[in-house]
């Protein structure tokens, strides 16, 4: 009777959190309640979710990062939309409202060339892709290996080169994380983590807690996250940085001075190794610009996309004890 009691306790307890085996799955592959802009396409027997904002002007294509959707590049895509670009934002395979395979591959350069299958299959070329942290290592690849389909650049926070693993990538890489994130995943949870990726706590909202939540109730939603964090290259050298390096593609780098998960050090790394490439460090900001300071993001956005000049905070000089320190550290996507 006691192990019956404490076993019981231990689910009323889970449920109270809202664990992840106690939350109701929605199916993957479709939108609950689609808006006009939500779009689906099947390619790599994959049904992949997009957003569009059809414009007049020159195509932009938005990229999301770890653990995040479209729905991050919602103000920001309105904002340019507005200014008549033609806007796309692609859920990942694994993320957001897309399909989520468990047997497909989610490494960074599989990734990429699922964005490429898209993009081809879209007619997409010759456009401004803008990709925040996973989704800027996306854009750097691309550019190198696909260099028609992007002809400028915007890397938000992007990931490439090794910093120290946020808590959620150490957890998901854990043996038996399945189970494990499962038992602990919830609204909670997700708070906790915007919490850390915004430097503003106000802008942790309950409407964009809920956003998040939805879309990692997902059916496999969580498994694939895991195998993303799993997959991600955390040495150097890596395929990220190799094409990083003398990259020619003009590039704008935009950085949250107050990221937590890929601080401003990695946006003077891309700085320093690329060719044409500029940085400018928006203040009092974290890890996702584009839903903390849209508006601030968009026009930075536009000002690069029109050839307007913007402050550019050239390259650090670099420190080689600070390097020998990050170089001790567990490096992170």
């Amino acid at each position: 009777m006691l192990i019956l009691a404490r076993f019981l306790f231990v689910i009323w307890i889970c449920c109270s959190l809202g664990c992840g085996f106690f939350n109701q799955k929605l199916p993957s592959g479709q939108v609950p309640e689609p808006a006009d802009y939500d779009h689906f396409i099947k390619v790599g027997g994959v049904n992949y979710h997009y957003t569009e904002y059809p414009g007049a002007g020159p195509t932009v294509v938005m990229q999301h990062g770890f653990a995040s959707s479209t729905y991050t590049w919602e103000k920001a895509a309105t904002i340019l939309n507005q200014q008549g670009y033609h806007v796309f934002a692609l859920d990942l395979k694994g993320f957001g409202w897309s399909e989520k395979p468990l047997e497909a591959k989610y490494d960074a350069v599989s990734l990429m060339e699922d964005v490429n299958q898209w993009m081809e299959a879209l007619g997409l070329s010759q456009t401004i892709f803008v990709g925040n942290s996973l989704g800027g290592a996306i854009a750097v690849l691309m550019s190198h290996k696909y260099p028609q389909r992007i002809e400028k650049m915007v890397l938000i926070d992007a990931g490439g080169y090794p910093i120290k693993k946020p808590m959620v990538i150490k957890l998901a890489q854990l043996p038996l994380a399945n189970f494990g994130v499962n038992i602990i995943f919830g609204q909670w949870f997700v708070r906790k983590n915007l919490k850390e990726v915004m430097f503003d706590d106000t802008k942790v909202t309950e409407e964009r807690v809920t956003a998040y939540y939805q879309r990692m109730c997902t059916e496999n939603a969580l498994a694939a996250q895991i195998k993303v964090a799993r997959a991600v290259e955390f040495n150097e050298p890596n395929p990220i940085i190799a094409a990083a390096k003398d990259n020619p593609t003009p590039t704008l780098i935009l950085w949250g001075q107050e990221d937590q998960w890929i601080p401003l050090p990695v946006g003077y790394r891309f700085r320093q190794d690329m060719r044409q490439a500029i940085l400018h460090i928006i203040p009092q900001c974290g890890h996702i610009p584009q839903e903390e300071k849209p508006e601030v993001t968009a026009q930075l956005i536009l000002d690069f996309i029109e050839g307007r000049p913007i402050e550019d905070a050239g390259v650090k000089p670099q420190n080689p004890k600070a390097e020998e320190k990050q170089s001790a550290d567990e490096p992170t996507p």
